[in-house]
């Protein structure tokens, strides 16, 4: 990103998708872990339009520490958790993890130079909700904010129903029937396309790997990257083109 004068931020926005991401962020609380001085304040002027609540932490340790405080003094978590790799004390890697002991389902955006990029496997596995590199384009991390939290709003909302799990663009899984629902209309789906769905929503936000998936839909050794891509693709017309995403050489993940 970059320099700008703060009094100016919001020119550096498409006024449309900012309005559209602060309708949704904007009760929301946040904590950025970055260790460069200039990258976090630059970044964190942003943040601090977008959200109620914003705390920094300038390595994992502190950052850890905020987070169990944060926790005491209002008896829940941050809804959202941007953090730098390459930190000292607490890497972004172990933060993670602490986190994770904590609080399994707390949203992480991992934030990294392009050279860092080896942690990724271990960070996606971990359930991880997104990979960015420095440095940021603006727009693109409007829509990962946006997409990442609408999810947390719409996670926090489902609680009525507790047998439908929301997917994404008015589908719903109904985890009692195996059944997918659009907008209340029931989708057919085959009895691989439903192993595969299960999967992909137990794992959330993590990769499904390929093995996983294999042993999961079938019972032999002839299963193939070959064999498992058309029923992928079945399932990606029925859910939505942009639903599932390939992690080369690993697997997929359902967006939610």
């Amino acid at each position: 990103m970059t320099n700008y004068d703060k009094s100016n931020i919001l020119l550096y926005f498409n006024m449309t998708d900012f309005n559209q991401v602060f309708t949704i962020t904007k009760n929301l609380s946040i904590l950025f872990v970055e260790d460069d001085k200039a990258f976090r304040e630059e970044t964190s002027d942003i943040l601090e339009t977008l959200f109620s609540t914003i705390d920094i932490a300038v390595d994992g340790r502190e950052a850890l520490d905020k987070y169990t405080t944060f926790y005491k003094n209002n008896n829940k978590y941050y809804d959202l958790i941007i953090s730098d790799i390459r930190m000292p004390f607490l890497d972004g890697v172990n933060l993670t993890k602490e986190i994770y002991k904590l609080n399994k389902t707390q949203p992480i955006i991992i934030v990294s130079a392009h050279n860092e990029s080896e942690y990724l496997l271990d960070l996606i596995n971990m359930g991880i909700e997104q990979f960015l590199t420095k440095p940021l384009n603006i727009d693109n991390f409007l829509d990962v904010i946006y997409n990442c939290t609408k999810k947390i709003n719409t996670n926090s909302n489902s609680g009525q129903n507790t047998t439908l799990i929301n997917i994404s663009n008015n589908f719903t899984w109904d985890i009692n029937k195996d059944i997918l629902l659009y907008k209340k209309e029931i989708i057919t789906l085959s009895h691989k396309e439903i192993l595969l769905l299960k999967l992909f929503i137990k794992n959330k936000s993590k990769v499904s790997i390929y093995d996983e998936i294999f042993n999961t839909l079938w019972e032999d050794d002839y299963a193939s990257a070959q064999s498992l891509k058309p029923i992928v693709s079945r399932l990606r017309k029925k859910l939505s083109e942009n639903s599932i995403e390939s992690i080369s050489k690993l697997g997929y993940r359902l967006i939610f």
